[in-house]
């Protein structure tokens, strides 16, 4: 699974909860910041730096990673945008993105390549897996 938290702790939760699953992750990160947080409250996890480089378009994902599934947590619309147009060039056969906003959104969303459009206050999406 590949997931963008958007710093959120309800994707940093998700993360968790995939990993104790046993179930792979990949985990975007759009700078240092966001990286080390993730470190320090998941421990040793796969991370694709975003960050090293001026552009996201000419990093494709390791072919040994098989990307089925990708989980994007908005933080804000560019950012979420881009993680999506990213994700999506990655090929995943499902597309989530998982929001609290109630701005009408999800068409600009499924436009890029989501699949799915969860509105969630709480953030707590474990009923997908």
């Amino acid at each position: 699974m590949l997931v963008s938290t958007g710093q959120s702790s309800a994707g940093m939760e998700f993360v968790r909860l995939l990993l104790k699953r046993g179930i792979g992750v990949i985990v975007l990160v759009h700078n240092a910041e966001e990286e080390q947080q993730l470190t320090e409250l998941i421990g040793k996890i796969r991370v694709h730096r975003l960050y090293n480089s001026g552009s996201a378009d000419g990093m494709p994902i390791a072919s040994e990673w098989a990307v089925r599934h990708a989980f994007v947590f908005e933080r804000n619309l560019p950012e979420c945008c881009q993680d999506i147009q990213l994700c999506h060039s990655w090929c995943p056969q499902r597309l989530y993105v998982v929001t609290s906003s109630l701005n009408p959104v999800q068409l600009v969303y499924r436009g890029l390549g989501a699949s799915y459009v969860i509105h969630s206050r709480s953030g707590n999406i474990s009923f997908v897996l």
